[in-house]
Parts: structure tokens; sequence; C-alpha cells
């Protein structure tokens, strides 16, 4: 028993998470494209900046949402969303990208150029919330097909 509440409380996290990190990212990004456009006697440095670091609050937010979906992959636990073994595989390469890029990505930034590092790291993030995302359209549309067909070869009156 207390390992189904264990289960349970963990799967309540990882939601929790999920839901946080698209709701932060959907909100910045709303926040950026409704950011009034800089004066015409300025440089424009704060509304760069701003982009900047909006884009930074995107992708880790979407970082975030991405590491919990893939966490029990990672894991190697059962997961309730019921992944096969090829999903599971693609949420593990996720969830390599952005821990496993972020460790390169440090490496390469102390050695050569940091800046050049976070857009590596933010690359692999990009590619890690794709991976994330076509896993669960995946997962999702094998559901409506397993649901249709079910309700096809259901009992019939």
């Amino acid at each position: 028993m207390p390992s189904e509440t264990v289960s349970k409380a963990i799967t309540a996290v990882r939601a929790l998470l999920v839901a946080a990190g698209v709701v932060v990212a959907a909100l910045t990004v709303l926040e950026l494209v409704s950011m009034p456009p800089p004066p015409p006697d300025s440089d424009g440095f704060a509304h760069g900046m701003a982009g900047l670091v909006g884009g930074v609050v995107i992708a880790v937010s979407l970082g975030v949402a991405a590491v919990s979906v893939v966490l029990p992959s990672l894991l190697g636990r059962g997961d309730p969303l019921g992944f096969n073994r090829l999903q599971r595989r693609v949420l593990q390469a996720a969830g390599l990208l952005v821990v496993g890029g972020f460790a390169l990505s440090l490496a390469y930034g102390v050695l050569t150029d940091l800046l050049l590092a976070g857009v590596l790291w933010f690359g692999f993030v990009v590619i890690a919330i794709l991976g994330v995302g076509a896993t669960l359209v995946w997962r999702l549309g094998e559901v409506v097909v397993a649901h249709l067909s079910g309700a096809a070869d259901g009992p019939t009156g």
C-alpha cells in the first residue's frame, strides 16, 4: 500500500510540474508577444534583453515539463501513461538530451565560450521538447485508436 501512495504522489507532482512548465511558457510567450515595441530613440537593449530572458524562461520551463514526463523512463520505473518500449527509449533520449546536454554544454562553456554553450544547451532542450511532444502525441493516438476500435468491436445490441 505505501508503494501505491508514493506512486500516486509522484504522479501528482509530475502532473503539477508539467502543468506549471507549460503554463509558465505560455504566459511568457504571451507577455513577450504583447510587449510594446521599443521607443524610436532607444537602442532597444531592454527590449532585446527581455526577449533573451524570456527565451531562457521558456526553454527552462518547457525543459522542466519534459523532464517530468521523462523521469520514470529515465529511472526505469513503470509509467501510468503506458508507454511502450520504443516510446520509453525516445523519452530516455530526450532526458539524456536535457540532462546530459546540460553537462556537455557546461563543460564546453568552461573550456571555450559560455554564451555558445548556452545556445547549444537551448538546442538540446528544444530537440528534447519536440521528442517528448511527439511521443505524447504518438501515445495519445494509440489510445484514441484503441478506444475507437474497442467501441467498434464492442457489444452489439
